[in-house]
């Protein structure tokens, strides 16, 4: 799911447990627009979601009356304090998009919510989600965000010919609050691990000791940035994926999974292949090795160890164990 939301905010709401108010971030105030945004392996580009049959579920995906969206395509009447029906341009091709307008957290519930997003294309048919923490503003709780600027507006994560560059802001909270403080040092997954951002002007461009600027040149295919924030003798990690597809080859995944929800109990499996962009098939001039590794898709700190195993599976307890994991598939026909 793609996320644009004002800089310096991010989805996690924090409680005031004194005065019973959301602190920090107040939706009423800094809305929060989410879109779908799936990938077509098979055709190397984001695809636009039919609208006919789609739709937008408050918590359960699977529950008729959660349906955020009446027959007609509108916000129903019992989440219009809530949600929004719009549209967003990534790219200059127009996504469906649902803006959080009202805040989610309430003092009867500070459980986390989830908004899914359901619809097919050619046929195929794909689940979206996002959560949305709800945590009390209490104690030294500290979080950091990473805000996205682009070119065209967006503020998705991807490169292309209508957006050339992505300023990436980090922003640190604590308990909901931005604090000053501290020092940032961007870093790149290079090889297999972790380097420091080197600037390199009209690459990556290094604006304020928080904030960086990456362009097309920056970003080979697919690379994974973070940012290592130490602040009251303690280091934390973000980390962001930006994405560039035009590369003449592309890996098709093979992923089991349609969608980046996973239901409890099922583990995913990837048996990729590599396409050629100019024929839109499979490349059969070039023998390609696969290798896989996996991280922890808020920390970014790599689980378990290299696989060269075709078909890769993550089971479902490790995707249970670390609640998000990022799959980093490699090809080379050396």
């Amino acid at each position: 799911m793609g996320v644009s939301i004002d800089t310096g905010y991010g989805l996690t709401q924090y409680w005031d447990t004194n005065r019973n108010a959301v602190l920090n971030t107040d939706f009423t105030k800094h809305p929060a627009t989410l879109y779908p945004f799936p990938y077509s392996s098979m055709r190397g580009q984001y695809i636009v979601p039919e609208t006919q049959g789609q739709q937008w579920y408050y918590n359960n995906p699977d529950a008729e009356n959660a349906g955020i969206l009446d027959e007609a395509g509108k916000v129903k009447s019992t989440y219009k304090s809530l949600f929004e029906a719009t549209t967003i341009i990534i790219g200059g091709v127009t996504y469906p998009a649902l803006k959080i307008i009202g805040n989610l957290a309430t003092a009867a519930d500070l459980t986390d919510k989830h908004i899914y997003y359901k619809s097919t294309h050619n046929g195929k048919s794909f689940t979206c989600s996002e959560v949305i923490h709800v945590q009390s503003s209490v104690g030294d709780a500290k979080e950091v965000l990473i805000s996205l600027e682009t070119e065209d507006g967006s503020g998705s994560n991807v490169l292309s010919n209508n957006n050339n560059w992505i300023t990436m802001t980090a922003t640190t909270l604590r308990a909901g609050a931005s604090v000053t403080g501290g020092t940032y040092q961007w870093q790149k997954y290079v090889n297999d691990s972790w380097k420091n951002v080197t600037p390199q002007m009209g690459i990556i461009e290094v604006v304020a000791s928080n904030k960086i600027k990456v362009y097309n040149a920056g970003v080979d295919s697919e690379d994974i940035f973070r940012v290592a924030v130490t602040i009251d003798g303690t280091t934390m990690y973000k980390t962001q994926q930006l994405t560039d597809t035009a590369d003449v080859y592309y890996i098709y995944d093979g992923c089991s999974q349609a969608g980046d929800a996973v239901k409890a109990g099922v583990s995913v499996s990837f048996n990729p292949v590599v396409y050629d962009r100019r024929t839109n098939a499979v490349d059969t001039t070039n023998q390609w090795k696969y290798s896989f590794r996996t991280m922890n898709m808020i920390s970014g700190a790599e689980i378990g160890s290299k696989s060269t195993n075709v078909p890769f599976v993550v089971s479902s307890s490790l995707i249970e164990k670390e609640k998000g994991i990022t799959v980093i598939i490699s090809a080379t026909n050396e």
